[in-house]
């Protein structure tokens, strides 16, 4: 019964992810026109085709990546409200945060530079914050590495 459940949900996910792309497929050309017609407030820059199935894939990744960066967070807050703080558990949600999030903003800032043709000035503001939160998971993960460690070594101690 259980297997059957996991091969219903395989089945569930694959076919929203070929409705996902089907659709973007299908609907490419709206897409485009839709952002030629005043996405950025007059600015001339138009994506073509090409460009727009190179952000495609960027997108997706970015998507998966927030999702998952999101998750690990809120999975190391119920284990925080839950009393288990110093854990090698913790570590790494916090570690799983921090480097997705900075992989989804990396990957971001190009794309909007290159082939929205966004300024510099509003993609800093608008991608600055995402970053320093990511650094600062990253630190507060090495943090409680030193902090695991160090219960470990009082729990050795007599």
């Amino acid at each position: 019964m259980k297997r059957r459940l996991n091969v219903l949900c395989i089945v569930m996910l694959s076919l929203l992810l070929i409705q996902v792309v089907l659709s973007f497929a299908f609907s490419i050309d709206d897409m485009i026109s839709g952002f030629s017609e005043g996405y950025r407030d007059g600015q001339t820059h138009s994506m073509g085709k090409i460009e727009a199935l190179c952000a495609f894939p960027i997108c997706i990744a970015v998507i998966c990546l927030s999702v998952h960066s999101f998750v690990s967070f809120v999975k190391f807050i119920l284990n925080v409200n839950r009393d288990q703080v110093f854990t090698l558990k913790n570590v790494s949600l916090l570690r799983s945060t921090g480097w997705r999030l900075l992989i989804a903003m990396v990957l971001c800032v190009p794309m909007e530079l290159i082939l929205m043709g966004t300024k510099l000035e509003t993609v800093f503001d608008e991608y600055v914050d995402p970053i320093i939160f990511s650094v600062f998971c990253l630190i507060i993960a090495e943090a409680f590495a030193i902090g695991l460690k160090l219960k470990e070594e009082q729990d050795l101690t007599i």
